[in-house]
């Protein structure tokens, strides 16, 4: 039984090539494209807002509130580059 040892694949033939441009073709590649460009930044955004809930709140014991102030923000600003 030779299993084909140092040979190359067969080339695809047209007919699984025309199948996989029907696919492309059919309308649903673009859906999920879109749903992917969508929801990947807005799953991004919402865990950054969580986290930095969590991280304010929880581990820091400041009210959860205070991460939507851009005064919390600009006191940080200041606290890093108070020396420059």
């Amino acid at each position: 039984m030779e299993q084909g040892k140092g040979k190359r694949f067969p080339r695809q033939t047209e007919e699984v090539k025309s199948k996989a441009r029907e696919r492309e073709r059919s309308g649903k590649n673009w859906r999920l494209r879109v749903a992917k460009m969508v929801l990947v930044p807005l799953l991004l955004f919402f865990s950054l807002v969580i986290g930095l809930m969590i991280g304010y709140g929880g581990v820091g014991k400041k009210p959860m509130s205070d991460v939507f102030d851009p005064g919390t923000y600009k006191h940080m600003w200041d606290l890093m580059f108070e020396d420059t």
